[in-house]
């Protein structure tokens, strides 16, 4: 199939592109402004200004250790999940962190911990990936950085039950600190938009969506001793402070309570005590809730 005048457009982004991953700035933006005078995408006004902002080659070229490019790539995910960056600037600069991770840091200083994990994975070797994402959480169970990617992992290995099983640790864990992007799969995206609308609160929403996804099947119990007994310690933390709730703080401490109740029920058969105390501190935080939590318990 012989090219045509719109492949040539193409040929000037991948050449754009290619320029940039190689330092040449000034080319790369002749390019991509070459590209919009021709095909006028009001887009790629917009991803010049941004990509011209962030550019700061000193910047690039003296990082000396992961933690620093580590840092870079925090700095841009955060822009992009508060929308202050267009995905094509995000996922052009994030494919210039890992050239650079693959090309100075991969084979040449010790390669181990979250942010090599996450370079791991960003490159596509996902087996390292994984263990060195494992190995954190063994030392760092809160971490919910590792488990997010780890659960990237997951899903790029074709793995959704463990990627699910991740997701689901996170959202009982700090469900209101995670972005959107780590909630992976649309039926929480939608769900966890859908929420924010109605309640125009963002922690009440995110904890709101654990409980919701517990409701509709969407979340994975994994056994995880190390895990419960966490669980278990903020729970325990919660009944200290609540007095002083707000709304979301006594949802996150539903969701707590459902956890050790379900993953109870999973993992640990002879606890109808420890159940029962837990079903009572759901009822006595939000009844309404907890008449929902009895009617699937009832369709379980």
């Amino acid at each position: 199939m012989s090219a045509t005048l719109w492949d040539s457009f193409e040929d000037i982004i991948s050449e754009a592109e290619e320029h940039f991953l190689n330092f040449r700035f000034d080319k790369a933006i002749q390019a991509w402004e070459k590209y919009y005078k021709i095909t006028a995408k009001t887009e790629y006004k917009k991803n010049i200004t941004q990509i011209t902002q962030n550019w700061n080659e000193e910047r690039f070229t003296k990082i000396n250790n992961l933690s620093g490019l580590y840092s870079i790539f925090n700095e841009l995910q955060t822009k992009r999940a508060q929308n202050e960056m267009e995905r094509y600037t995000f996922e052009l600069y994030k494919k210039l962190i890992i050239r650079i991770y693959n090309q100075r840091f991969r084979n040449n200083s010790p390669n181990e911990g979250l942010e090599a994990g996450i370079f791991d994975y960003l490159s596509g070797n996902f087996e390292p990936a994984e263990k060195k994402l494992r190995a954190v959480l063994e030392k760092d169970i809160e971490n919910i950085q590792a488990r997010a990617f780890l659960g990237f992992n997951y899903l790029e290995q074709h793995d959704q039950k463990k990627a699910v099983s991740c997701l689901s640790e996170n959202l009982f864990l700090a469900a209101n600190k995670l972005s959107e992007d780590a909630l992976y799969l649309s039926q929480f995206k939608l769900l966890f938009g859908k929420l924010h609308s109605d309640r125009g609160n963002r922690d009440e929403a995110a904890w709101l969506l654990t409980f919701e996804s517990w409701y509709r099947g969407y979340l994975v119990f994994t056994e995880n001793p190390q895990f419960f007994r966490i669980m278990q310690q903020k729970e325990s933390n919660e009944r200290i402070i609540q007095v002083k709730y707000y709304s979301h703080e006594r949802y996150r401490h539903f969701v707590r309570c459902l956890f050790i109740a379900d993953y109870s029920r999973h993992f640990q058969s002879n606890q109808h005590g420890l159940i029962r105390e837990q079903e009572n501190y759901m009822l006595k935080l939000d009844r309404e809730l907890f008449a929902r939590y009895r009617k699937k318990r009832r369709e379980l």
